[in-house]
């Protein structure tokens, strides 16, 4: 026997509250063998012609099998110009020519997505393709394409290849010695006199050992089983960038404990590089006291609001508990007096569900938390109460 998934897709796409654009189809994933742990990624791909213009799209999945909804939204503008310009950099785990028109054929190249940005040992070569536009005369041009570090923009000449620019381009590179990790895939047009006209990068992460690496035995770091080392790498979503939450998921999904063990190590090497086991330990510890004090129904500590709140931030200055009012729900009101460059910052906590003990986060003045100026209004839940607590003045002066 085999198994599918299946999932219900909803796209709509809108303009000055106008729908310009809407589908709704059952979308099938490939068979798979297992029922559970399947090491299976696909993509779904869609192409959608829109004028230029600001547009808002709406993107609803629901799972047939598991009965889970998934919601995203976004806003996007389209700017087409004279300008000379590349598409985005598309990676790619095949491709071949095509005279027949399909949803993957680009200027008679059928293209089958590369579906993760994450390159693993046995995985030695990139394929991408780009578009270049506005280009009046080719021969004035070439297209460069190069790896550099993430974040540090720290050029590595590492198969550097200065290629002729067409409108549509496929290009290999080989990185059988790229050590592992973070880097950033990089395309440019360049003039004759290497000047760069436009560039486009895209992030990826390789794993592969290095020498700096080769002694250890990350058995003896880290347990050996499967199970719990996909706990602990779920533990790290919390603190974890969004990067490395996207490629923390690619983790789970090879299901390779080397793999696992080494993305552990390097996670918090970067963290601590004179002791990444003793980072580990202590973050492992706090894990422990967070599943302790804030497991909610079943829900484990550290994915509920609270937990995620305290492994990020640390434990907070004060933190004002208030459950015996006939007028509200129970809250907390966490403050730190400084949060990095940020001073004053507090975080609301209601727990609108007395049966689960579950508090959500409803108001936070921390950049890139929940903010929610009708916050509390989420915390009274009586007009004519027999006691009442000034919600206000315990926000105001936490204690």
């Amino acid at each position: 026997d085999h198994y599918k998934g299946f999932v219900n897709v909803l796209i709509e796409i809108s303009s000055n509250d106008k729908t310009v654009f809407q589908d709704n189809y059952l979308l099938e994933s490939p068979e798979f063998k297992y029922k559970n742990n399947n090491n299976i990624f696909f993509i779904d791909q869609q192409r959608i012609y829109l004028d230029n213009g600001s547009y808002n799209v709406s993107i609803d999945l629901f799972d047939v099998n598991n009965k889970k909804v998934v919601n995203h939204n976004s806003v996007f503008t389209i700017n087409y110009n004279d300008k000379i310009t590349l598409s985005d950099i598309q990676l790619i785990e095949k491709y071949t020519l095509k005279s027949d028109y399909s949803i993957k054929v680009k200027n008679k190249f059928s293209l089958d997505p590369y579906v993760s940005n994450f390159f693993p040992k046995n995985i030695d070569k990139i394929n991408l393709y780009i578009e270049a536009y506005n280009i009046l005369n080719f021969d004035n041009y070439k297209l460069k394409t190069y790896i550099e570090k993430y974040q540090e923009d720290q050029y590595l000449n590492f198969k550097v290849k200065n290629s002729i620019i067409k409108s549509s381009n496929l290009i290999n590179i080989d990185i059988t010695d790229l050590y592992t990790g973070n880097y950033n895939l990089v395309c440019e047009i360049i003039d004759l006199d290497d000047n760069v006209v436009n560039q486009k990068k895209i992030f990826f992460q390789r794993s592969k050992n290095d020498n700096s690496e080769d002694n250890l035995n990350f058995d003896n770091i880290f347990i050996n089983n499967i199970d719990s080392l996909r706990l602990y790498i779920d533990y790290l979503y919390p603190i974890a960038t969004p990067l490395e939450n996207s490629f923390l998921h690619n983790q789970l999904s090879y299901n390779d404990i080397f793999l696992m063990q080494k993305f552990l190590y390097n996670f918090w090497k970067d963290r601590n590089k004179i002791n990444p086991i003793l980072a580990w330990n202590n973050y492992h510890n706090e894990v422990k006291k967070v599943n302790n004090s804030f497991n909610s129904a079943g829900t484990k500590g550290y994915l509920t609001d609270r937990g995620r709140v305290y492994l990020k931030y640390g434990a907070p200055n004060s933190r004002n508990k208030v459950d015996n009012s006939s007028a509200n729900y129970p809250y907390e009101i966490w403050h730190y007096y400084k949060l990095n460059n940020q001073s004053n910052r507090k975080f609301i906590f209601v727990n609108s569900d007395f049966a689960t003990n579950h508090y959500k986060l409803e108001y936070s003045n921390v950049l890139g938390e929940v903010t929610n100026s009708e916050w509390m209004n989420k915390i009274e839940y009586q007009k004519n109460p027999t006691f009442v607590d000034d919600i206000n003045d315990n926000y105001i002066n936490p204690r």
